[in-house]
């Protein structure tokens, strides 16, 4: 079984070493400080056998060919893009080809034919030739460019007229991983957008969407951009509307997510006392700077509150993506409800939320920066893009279908 930690038989010990320490430059957290549980890297050397014919390097290469790992390093260790490439594939034979796979990242007899029959028959992914058309120039799907026009027009909306909050974010004094309106910045190139839509009707429920373009597609995300409880007297935190700039990190030490750029900036944020509710009372008392303001997994959510989940944070469930077709794909059989579950039963993943981690964490293997730029818009900022609106509000009918 290749699984996280495994490595080949001729990879020496200070390779493995040498993998922990770019683990840490680059999530800013010793592996050895990482909590117990499915994310936990332990070494183990792999040995194939009759039935599991393949070696780690196998596998990378084999993923590489096939488009769910561009970039990466064929080394023999089974690490945490390795992880995700493995997943992102089970997930394509699972939701594109249909077959039985569970996308959990052990990577035993079942998906290792799978694999060999791709690269025997030379399968790529149907995505293949899109990524191809953009890393030639091109900008890929027309959802992708319609995505990237809208976000250049409310950038020029809020240049002309910025609202009260990103008045305040543009004349914050501190270090921060905000960016003021003048530095917004959606050029494609090597950079990964995700968007996310705060509705209107703040709930404190999982019913806002997250919207990912990377290399030239669009995938889509439920989740909130709420806060849900905080035990500060200042009040629950809203992280503000604009774009902030984010990195491969941990959640508290648990499990893989997206952070703040700078632990000694963070993103800002504005506190609400009391009605859950944002005006100008709240902004009156300003913005402050929070660095524990992350993008990370809030179990199947759609039925759950996220009081339960979120102090200001970003929070994706596990329950439904849409793919880059606009296609609902439905992880509801094997979504976990809480790390508890993910840790004690292997039949459970953290489900879309792993989707959107591995699209960022395997195809981004080959660009130069493991940063994201995420940008919190509102349903008005939609008004410059009504096609756009419309797609999000009949993705929002196709949730229901499935969820009735």
């Amino acid at each position: 079984m290749i699984q996280l930690g495994s490595f080949d038989a001729d990879v020496p010990e200070a390779a493995c070493k040498a993998y922990e320490k770019q683990v840490f430059e680059i999530t800013r957290v010793p592996v050895a400080e990482i909590l117990e549980g499915s994310d936990k890297l332990r070494f183990k050397p792999c040995v194939p056998d009759a039935a599991q014919s393949m070696t780690v390097a196998d596998v990378q290469q084999g993923l590489k060919s096939s488009g769910f790992f561009p970039g990466g390093k064929v080394d023999g260790i089974c690490g945490y893009r390795t992880l995700s490439a493995m997943r992102l594939f089970q997930e394509y034979v699972r939701s594109y080809e249909k077959l039985s796979c569970l996308p959990d990242g052990r990577f035993g007899p079942a998906s290792q034919r799978h694999l060999k029959r791709w690269m025997d028959n030379r399968t790529t992914t149907e995505w293949a030739p899109t990524i191809a058309r953009w890393q030639a120039g091109a900008l890929g799907q027309a959802e992708y460019t319609d995505w990237l026009s809208l976000l250049e027009k409310v950038k020029g909306k809020y240049t002309a007229d910025p609202n009260r909050m990103l008045q305040l974010a543009g004349a914050f004094g501190g270090a921060t991983d905000t960016r003021s309106v003048a530095r917004w910045d959606f050029t494609p190139g090597g950079n990964i957008h995700l968007v996310g839509i705060r509705r209107n009707e703040m709930s404190g429920k999982f019913d806002d969407v997250f919207v990912l373009l990377i290399k030239g597609l669009v995938f889509k995300f439920q989740g909130s951009t709420e806060p849900g409880a905080s035990g500060n007297a200042s009040g629950v935190p809203f992280l503000v509307q604009g774009q902030h700039d984010y990195h491969f990190g941990w959640h508290k030490k648990e499990y893989l997510a997206l952070r703040p750029q700078h632990l000694d900036k963070g993103v800002l944020v504005v506190r609400s006392k009391g009605d859950m509710r944002l005006d100008d009372a709240d902004l009156n008392n300003g913005l402050e700077a929070n660095a524990s303001i992350n993008i990370h997994w809030g179990g199947k959510g759609m039925k759950f509150d996220v009081k339960t989940w979120s102090e200001g944070c970003q929070v994706v469930n596990g329950t439904l993506y849409l793919n880059e077709k606009n296609e609902l794909i439905d992880c509801s059989a094997f979504a976990a409800a809480n790390n508890a579950e993910v840790a004690g039963n292997p039949s459970k993943t953290r489900g879309a939320y792993n989707v959107l981690l591995d699209l960022v964490t395997a195809l981004s293997s080959d660009l130069p920066s493991n940063s994201v730029k995420y940008t919190l818009l509102t349903e008005e900022d939609l008004d410059l893009g009504p096609a756009l609106r419309q797609g999000l509000a009949d993705a929002r009918a196709k949730v229901r279908q499935l969820l009735s």
